[in-house]
């Protein structure tokens, strides 16, 4: 398929309406399906009648209107259910398993998790499938963190690198999506004024994710994309041979999975106890992807976990991982509304925008402060006894 596009300007030089033209397109092992043509028009919010006005000028020349975006077009025509699939990080795992073995289950299944949202995110189809790519891929480099002395060196060096530069291409496209997600809830309690003020600011975010999802695209779309999905593939799929197997390959997979959890859990409660009223907000950031390994580490290995310490130790996590991503949301929208202020005067935004925009960046701030003011009391509820009796039973189950 052959994508190009364009958009939509108004008088005043605003983007109002998207327009995607898809040639070319074919179904993978469809040889019975010709190719074909699409375009798409994409609303731009507060623009519907522009939108609409597009798709009558297509109408209008003779092109027929299916109701149905270009990947809808594709699974209906080879007959593939869009809702089908269900992403889950949870694999049949056996403690005595070679860790070798159950690493690459782990690994293989995170990678159908990529496939399967790979195309979606390129297409926009639904934010889900950027949010659920970012997650299979942070996962997958959560494990190979986890595989030194498992996985060959030949083959983790080089996975670990590529796949760092995948998840970072999804970053920026992925924190804009949140940003227009929550929209409305940050701006809702300033009141009908503030939030019709703010039109203009929502309006250069969504020109801001159209361009970091066109870079996304680029990215997913790109020569080196391409060769490390089928190159991993390769790898997950051919027998595992005798021959310069690391030196922790054959270890029992209960005993790896116990003593990488461990060191993960501990470096989160050291850390975590070294925060401080007057700590850097980047420290804090750091404290919270060392929750999220530490998450995604007991996600993927579930299945050689106990159900019930399990469930009730991230129950725990969970709600430091919440007052964590609350501080940090905040401090990323704050710094990006304040990016955004060149921008906004350059456009000549009014004043009532201007007074608008330091309205929301003081909201947030309020969000920050409180997160910030809260996580002493939520880290003590994760660094507690009780806490700890539920690390233990989950461990020692698979320790021995």
């Amino acid at each position: 398929m052959e994508r190009s596009g364009g958009v939509l300007l108004d008088g005043s030089g605003k983007t109002v309406a998207i327009a995607e033209l898809n040639e070319h397109v074919h179904i993978v092992d469809r040889p019975d399906i010709d190719r074909f043509t699409t375009i798409e028009i994409h609303e731009v919010p507060g623009y519907a009648k522009q939108a609409r006005r597009a798709r009558r000028v297509l109408r209008g020349v003779g092109l027929e209107e299916c109701g149905l975006d270009t990947m809808a077009q594709c699974a209906v025509a080879a007959d593939v259910d869009l809702a089908g699939f269900k992403a889950t990080a949870t694999v049949p795992l056996e403690a005595d398993l070679a860790a070798l073995d159950g690493i690459r289950a782990v690994l293989a299944n995170l990678e159908v998790s990529i496939s399967a949202n790979w195309q979606g995110a390129i297409d926009e189809t639904d934010t889900k499938f950027l949010h659920d790519l970012r997650i299979a891929l942070r996962r997958t480099r959560t494990v190979l963190a986890a595989s030194e002395s498992i996985v060959p060196a030949e083959v983790l060096d080089p996975a670990k690198q590529e796949f760092a530069w995948l998840a970072g291409a999804t970053g920026a496209a992925r924190d804009l999506d949140v940003y227009l997600l929550e929209w409305k809830r940050y701006t809702d309690p300033l009141g009908v004024g503030a939030a019709v003020s703010l039109e203009p600011v929502r309006d250069v975010l969504v020109r801001h994710r159209a361009d970091a999802h066109l870079e996304l695209g680029h990215a997913l779309r790109s020569e080196r994309a391409t060769a490390l999905i089928t190159e991993w593939r390769r790898w997950l799929g051919e027998p595992v041979g005798n021959d310069g197997l690391a030196r922790r390959a054959d270890d029992p997979l209960g005993e790896v999975v116990a003593k990488r959890i461990d060191r993960a859990h501990g470096r989160l409660i050291d850390e975590g106890r070294l925060i401080g009223p007057d700590t850097p907000a980047d420290d804090l950031h750091d404290l919270r992807k060392d929750a999220k390994k530490l998450r995604y580490l007991i996600e993927c290995f579930s299945g050689v976990l106990p159900d019930r310490p399990r469930k009730r130790f991230v129950e725990q996590l969970k709600a430091l991982q919440t007052n964590l991503g609350e501080h940090q949301d905040a401090e990323v929208h704050i710094a990006l509304l304040r990016s955004l202020t060149p921008e906004l005067v350059s456009a000549d935004a009014d004043a009532n925008t201007m007074v608008a925009v330091g309205e929301l960046i003081q909201r947030l701030e309020q969000t920050r402060l409180a997160a910030r003011a809260e996580f002493a009391e939520r880290f003590a509820d994760y660094d507690s006894p009780t806490t700890q009796r539920s690390f233990d039973a989950l461990i020692e189950a698979i320790a021995t």
